[in-house]
């Protein structure tokens, strides 16, 4: 449910974006010419759009992430309403890591302000949105501009600045192009705890393109703490279903974890799916 509350405290996107959502969610024709005609090359050219949630950002059309939230009002909706049950508690703090623009992490604190948030997002193309995107909202949440793994290291990041910035990891994709490359720096989850630089999550996101193992051995005791009571993160579509079962259904389920597939709730489907992890 949307909280009519909250989007009355926010103004209403321009007229101007608004005319170009109403065109892009209904797929007209012509969408393009009135894009240029209305976002010239000379200005700002990103769109903000109130997604089905109430939360706003300005988006690239262009975008891969960016079009399904124009075209379908969310990217990733069962991702959200997963966390949903977890967000709710009075002590919620969630970790977002690989944050990408802020969607699910800003959209989370939207829906329940009360929950400490803490994006970690070593992209700073990305990191830079986030923060946009954030005053767009009038939303306070932690920004961390390094990568989380299973070791304190530099390495390099791979990266894209548009058409699928989504991608960007520390693990590359051979049969994918990639725009930059530089170095970031990584920490674990256990020492990012330890050191007091954020407090532990209750509820967690991973999204980290291929490095969700890494970042959840770095969690080291911490991921069979009671306290973490739910996470989400990406894996292949059989992941549940491979024998014997891989390093890391055995890393969640010894740390507590009971395992599900989540359905797609938006026209998103590829090699890759979200599972959610729950202590019973």
């Amino acid at each position: 449910m949307i909280d009519p509350v909250l989007v009355s405290n926010q103004s209403r996107p321009h007229w101007r974006d608004r005319l170009l959502a109403h065109y892009r969610l209904r797929d007209w024709r012509g969408f393009t010419r009135l894009y240029d005609l209305l976002k010239p090359a000379a200005g700002r050219r990103e769109i903000d759009v109130r997604t089905r949630y109430g939360s706003r950002f300005l988006l690239c059309p262009w975008d891969s992430v960016d079009s399904h939230v124009l075209l379908e009002g969310f990217y990733e909706s069962e991702v959200i309403e997963a966390l949903r049950p977890a967000l709710s508690a009075p002590d919620a703090v969630l970790w977002v890591v690989g944050a990408n623009f802020g969607l699910h992490a800003l959209t989370a604190k939207y829906l329940y302000p009360s929950t400490r948030v803490v994006a970690f997002e070593p992209s700073p193309a990305m990191g830079a949105r986030i923060i946009e995107n954030s005053r767009l909202n009038h939303l306070d949440i932690e920004l961390h501009a390094y990568a989380l793994a299973d070791r304190e290291a530099v390495l390099t990041f791979h990266a894209n600045a548009s058409g699928n910035p989504g991608m960007s990891t520390l693990h590359p994709c051979s049969d994918f192009t990639y725009d930059n490359r530089f170095s970031v720096s990584t920490h674990t989850p256990a020492l990012v705890i330890e050191r007091n630089l954020a407090p532990a999550p209750t509820v967690l996101l991973v999204d980290a393109e291929g490095a969700e193992e890494d970042t959840l051995l770095g969690f080291g005791p911490h991921l069979a703490t009671p306290a973490l009571r739910r996470l989400v993160f990406e894996a292949s579509n059989e992941f549940l279903e491979t024998l014997p079962p891989s390093a890391l259904q055995n890393l969640l389920t010894t740390a507590g974890f009971s395992l599900e597939k989540l359905e797609r709730q938006e026209q998103t489907a590829h090699s890759l799916s979200n599972f959610l992890g729950v202590k019973l």
